[in-house]
């Protein structure tokens, strides 16, 4: 079978989509850790490197009947031109106002505002912020309890302190979605399609893939949205 990329950008709840999927019986079931702030995060078999901005990609097969499922943040082109048997699926980001603040309020609280779990994801963002950091030398200035807020504002030569971390949140806040990949995916789902219509995703997957999901897990999206919308 191919591998199956799952596409997205941060906040969309990908890594939590991508875990619940794979325990579908047509797919290979990835390793998965779900945080106590509610993030999710997988381990693939390439190791995450989809979701880095410079994927190092190595040659792998996938599996020879059920779907590798791979989580990847805009890079589904790259697997393209360097695999075998790529199925593609993009949870295109909402272009409800609404629904948008909802993803960005989420890339905040599980990304920016979070400590990576261990000392492995740590390093790993380390590595990935050193690769565009203004100041390659900041990694002396940092300590394993910063979240990626401070990490980031470090990477950029920036001191964070209270004053910048709230600038910098502001810029995030105000973020307007990136056009959407120009990429011709086997199968697109609207951010809204999860949060509003989880048995029409149901179906689709099933139509595209043969993939088929049993239990309820995709209610989670509205499940969120809902409590979000409670609170503002």
């Amino acid at each position: 079978m191919p591998f199956l990329f799952i596409d997205y950008d941060q906040g969309i709840g990908g890594e939590f989509f991508c875990a619940n999927l794979s325990k579908s019986d047509q797919c290979v079931e990835l390793l998965s850790t779900r945080y106590n702030n509610q993030r999710t995060k997988v381990h693939d078999i390439f190791g995450q490197e989809f979701l880095k901005p410079n994927p190092q990609i190595t040659t792998k097969n996938s599996h020879d009947y059920l779907y590798d499922v791979v989580p990847s943040h805009r890079n589904t082109y790259l697997a393209r031109q360097y695999l075998s048997g790529v199925s593609s699926i993009r949870i295109a980001n909402p272009t409800d106002q609404l629904l948008w603040q909802f993803v960005i309020n989420q890339r905040i609280n599980k990304v920016f505002l979070s400590q990576e779990p261990n000392s492995e994801y740590f390093l790993g963002q380390l590595k990935i912020l050193r690769e565009t950091a203004r100041d390659p030398d900041f990694i002396r200035k940092v300590n394993s309890s910063m979240d990626l807020l401070s990490l980031k504002l470090l990477a950029e030569g920036i001191e964070p302190t209270e004053l910048a971390r709230q600038t910098k949140l502001t810029q995030i806040k105000n973020q307007l979605p990136w056009p959407e990949p120009d990429y011709e995916y086997d199968c697109i789902l609207g951010f809204e399609d999860l949060v509003f219509n989880p048995l029409w995703v149901k179906g689709i997957i099933y139509k595209k893939f043969n993939i088929n999901i049993e239990d309820n897990w995709l209610d989670q999206y509205s499940k969120d949205y809902r409590e979000y919308c409670a609170k503002t």
